[in-house]
């Protein structure tokens, strides 16, 4: 696949927005509730809001709640736990949330950063091990992630940026972005998908399927159509097609 090449400049009024969070509108820090969005950022996302006659959603690993808590005053649509959680479709709004991990699953990653004192945080249909504060359990973390879902259909691994998660199968990112594409106000436009991580891959690829584009945050192989090399070039990305 040919290397990603810069974004080019669209009509705000033809597309629609899927948005990552945490290294798309708010720096990775050391502990996930300590991220912001900037005012500025903040005042961009509403701006394309607007443009778009509500054709903007955030689609994130974190909980719709820990969304909305970031977002504020926004409210927006959005697709919570990689795909687990969908609410804000017109004419179908609803909150969808799959199955519950089993306990025993739940305590073992529990159990394991408790011990190495890390951060586990239980989702809707998800549990997510957050290594950021301890780099060096990166290894350790992933192999407990990787073992829990061996075997087991139900679960699938997802890697990201110093977090490896347990997450249901049936749904990612890439799955809630087919779902807002077949409902207004998202319907008939060009899906443009915007991420930084490895958890963001299957929603890059479910955007071109759908004929529109994918836009990588930073380095690291992709199968993103196009890439920007920071937060910073993605707003300024965003401030040259809302002129």
């Amino acid at each position: 696949m040919p290397d990603p090449t810069s974004p080019p400049t669209i009509d705000c009024n033809d597309h629609a927005f899927y948005l990552d969070l945490d290294g798309t509108l708010a720096e990775i820090v050391a502990r996930p509730e300590q991220a912001m969005i900037s005012g500025g950022m903040r005042d961009l996302v509403g701006q394309l809001v607007a443009q778009t006659q509500g054709a903007v959603a955030i689609v994130s690993g974190r909980s719709l709640a820990d969304i909305d808590r970031l977002l504020q005053p926004l409210s927006l649509p959005a697709a919570g736990s990689h795909g687990q959680e969908l609410r804000g479709i017109a004419d179908a709004d609803q909150i969808e949330a799959c199955a519950s991990v089993d306990a025993c699953v739940v305590a073992q990653i529990t159990d394991f950063a408790a011990q190495t004192g890390l951060l586990a945080e239980q989702k809707p249909g998800s549990v997510a091990l957050h290594y950021r504060s301890a780099p060096e359990r990166e290894a350790e973390s992933r192999a407990l992630i990787d073992r829990l879902v061996s075997g087991d259909d139900r679960y699938r691994a997802v890697h990201g940026k110093m977090v490896s998660e347990l997450a249901q199968r049936a749904h990612d990112k890439g799955t809630a972005i087919a779902a807002f594409s077949n409902a207004a106000p998202f319907a008939g436009r060009v899906p443009v998908m915007v991420g930084d991580d490895v958890t963001d891959e299957d929603g890059f690829r479910t955007a071109r399927e759908l004929g529109g584009i994918a836009i990588k945050i930073g380095e690291g192989p992709t199968d993103a159509s196009h890439r920007l090399a920071s937060i910073a070039a993605f707003s300024d990305w965003l401030t040259e097609i809302l002129r």
